[in-house]
């Protein structure tokens, strides 16, 4: 969540843990990328199975992610030793629905039908990722709107537990779990994730959770001067709690509770994707991911969608990472994806004194030129079908030029001008080597890769036709 919700990625951009220590995010991602490489490597390695420097590596990302996130995960990947011509991004809610196409459910035969359309709603920790796709007669899946998604991922549950526990104990008490026993709290959220996977909706009576009884109740005497029986009895939810050794019995109503604003957000969210006009002839829904499995999630999706068919896969959990090695060999499953933004680059051009403010005048070679200038060069809800290319032509600014730096931002919004107003964000800088550079101004095509699942972006020189070299690099990034 952190990746999509801030909108000024940067190498210096940090990451606190629970005791409120920070580290640079793209070193986290790292180790994290690291462990997983690690863990995999020696589990083959007892097998006698080695790996040489062809092996392809996959990795998943959210498909409600910007270019900006995804060239980030990228990042982490190269500083965990994973070669960049060797590193392909999944998006999860794709990968789960080729691994549902190659493998359909018990009972949904129908989606793998030519001209099905149905919704995947992947629910992860973080995040609900959604993404609308139809057959297609070739066998092939065309996405029909674009990702959406929000934070109502399992672990906003989490945050609904934990707030229960500081209404118990009192915030400093919770406060200081985190701070000076990780371990005890980090233990608390993977007993309350048991929960999450296996509470019913017609569960009744009692919900137990282990907790750290004596942590919590050392922290109870230092910081309230009650043991944990008196704090437990005392508190407002006391009439719905009970403390039995290291259990806290939690009525079933009361648990049930915890869900309810989670839930509320995932089926808002699927209700405004199903009243878009690309998708009212969606037939079925698949629930995949983690938080998928929860059976409380599946009856409220059932009954706020009875006209539409609610799947679940055998082991929802693992579709995204079964699907993301099918993807690997089925690179054009995806015939179409709908861009998610406005892109556009920073221009400067000629100043007109009949439309432009100016304040934007600036001048240049002694004549009046408008700066900031946003020229779009792909518009957002375009459904573009993979490989699809857009050729921009740019000419050098000065005498023997030897790079050319183009600015690209991008925007939700429609009709932007400006790159400098609020709603559009610098998504990073291209930058063109200009072979042989000359004394007179150079023209370079530089050439936008549409329809994959990142932003790719090539250039060639128009006076040699040669390729250029390119590098683009993420805005903020050192």
């Amino acid at each position: 969540m952190n990746l999509h919700e801030n909108k000024s990625i940067s190498m210096g951009m940090l990451l606190e843990d629970v005791r409120g220590q920070a580290l640079p995010a793209v070193e986290v991602f790292s180790f994290s990328i690291q462990a997983l490489k690690d863990h995999m490597m020696q589990t083959l390695l007892v097998k006698n199975i080695r790996l040489d420097d062809d092996t392809n590596w996959i990795l998943t990302v959210p498909a409600i992610w910007s270019d900006t996130a995804k060239l980030f995960m990228r990042k982490g990947a190269e500083m965990a030793g994973i070669a960049d011509d060797k590193l392909t991004l999944a998006l999860e809610p794709e990968a789960a629905s080729i691994y549902c196409q190659t493998f359909p459910p018990p009972g949904s035969l129908d989606i793998v039908n030519t001209d099905c359309q149905y919704l995947v709603v992947d629910l992860g920790g973080g995040t609900v990722d959604i993404t609308a796709h139809e057959k297609l007669p070739d066998g092939t899946l065309k996405e029909l709107s674009k990702a959406s998604g929000n934070n109502c991922g399992g672990t906003s549950v989490d945050k609904e537990f934990m707030q229960m526990m500081e209404d118990i104990f009192g915030q400093q008490v919770i406060d200081k779990l985190k701070r000076e026993f990780p371990d005890s709290y980090l233990s608390l959220l993977r007993c309350f994730e048991n929960v999450k996977r296996t509470i019913t909706p017609d569960k009744s009576g009692l919900v137990n959770v282990s907790i750290p009884n004596i942590v919590l109740n050392n922290l109870c005497r230092s910081e309230l001067l009650k043991n944990i029986e008196e704090v437990v009895a005392l508190c407002p939810i006391a009439s719905s709690i009970q403390l039995k050794n290291d259990k806290l019995r939690i009525e079933a109503k009361f648990t049930k509770s915890l869900f309810r604003p989670t839930i509320n957000g995932i089926i808002s969210l699927v209700k405004t994707v199903l009243e878009e006009n690309e998708t009212k002839n969606i037939s079925h829904i698949l629930l995949v991911g983690g938080f998928g499995e929860c059976a409380l999630i599946q009856e409220a999706v059932k009954s706020s969608f009875p006209d539409r068919y609610v799947i679940v896969p055998e082991e929802a959990g693992l579709a995204v990472l079964k699907g993301a090695v099918l993807f690997r060999y089925q690179l054009n499953a995806i015939s179409s994806r709908v861009t998610r933004c406005t892109y556009g680059v920073e221009i400067v051009r000629s100043f007109d004194p009949l439309t432009d403010e100016f304040r934007r005048r600036v001048y240049k070679d002694g004549k009046p030129h408008c700066e900031n200038i946003f020229h779009t060069f792909m518009q957002a809800n375009r459904s573009i079908p993979i490989g699809m290319k857009i050729r921009q032509t740019f000419t050098t600014s000065k005498e023997y030029q030897y790079a050319h730096r183009l600015p690209i931002y991008y925007t939700h919004q429609d009709n932007v001008q400006f790159t400098d107003v609020g709603t559009c964000v610098k998504l990073g800088v291209v930058e063109v080597d200009i072979p042989n550079p000359t004394k007179h101004l150079r023209e370079v095509t530089i050439i936008f890769h549409f329809g994959e699942t990142e932003l790719n972006i090539t250039a060639i020189d128009k006076e040699s036709g040669k390729d250029c070299q390119t590098s683009f690099t993420i805005y903020d990034f050192i």
